[in-house]
């Protein structure tokens, strides 16, 4: 934590952007892989995907990717890149448009926390 303190908030904004974007496609890689090779195999977990899936898909009608970019920008626990990558996929989103959509609301949430970090911590300095 001690050489991030120190570094410009820059560099430190662009390499959280860095990590949100190689986290997408890791996570999206990882549930199609796994959806493939052995969930699509049982039917109780097709079925809970799909009601899942039915359930989502409103307000994806109705909020569409803005919704989205809404959703990734709010620097709450369980919301961000990773919570946005599991829903994009569990909705059908296209990986292109869900990075589309995910990439400026990892923007927005780095860039606040990564305000509120540096200042708290010239603050305290």
């Amino acid at each position: 934590m001690h050489f991030i303190i120190n570094e410009n908030p820059l560099i430190t904004f662009g390499i959280t952007v860095c990590f949100s974007i190689v986290i997408f496609f890791v996570i999206r890689l990882l549930l199609c892989l796994l959806y493939k090779k052995t969930l699509m195999k049982w039917g109780t977990f097709q079925s809970y995907i799909e009601k899942l899936r039915s359930k989502g898909l409103p307000y994806y009608a109705k909020y569409g990717l803005i919704g989205l970019v809404v959703f990734v920008a709010l620097p709450i626990p369980g919301t961000g890149v990773y919570g946005a990558t599991i829903l994009s996929w569990l909705l059908n989103i296209k990986w292109s448009l869900s990075l589309l959509a995910i990439l400026p609301g990892a923007i927005i949430s780095n860039g606040i926390i990564v305000l509120a970090a540096f200042g708290i911590v010239q603050g305290i300095s």
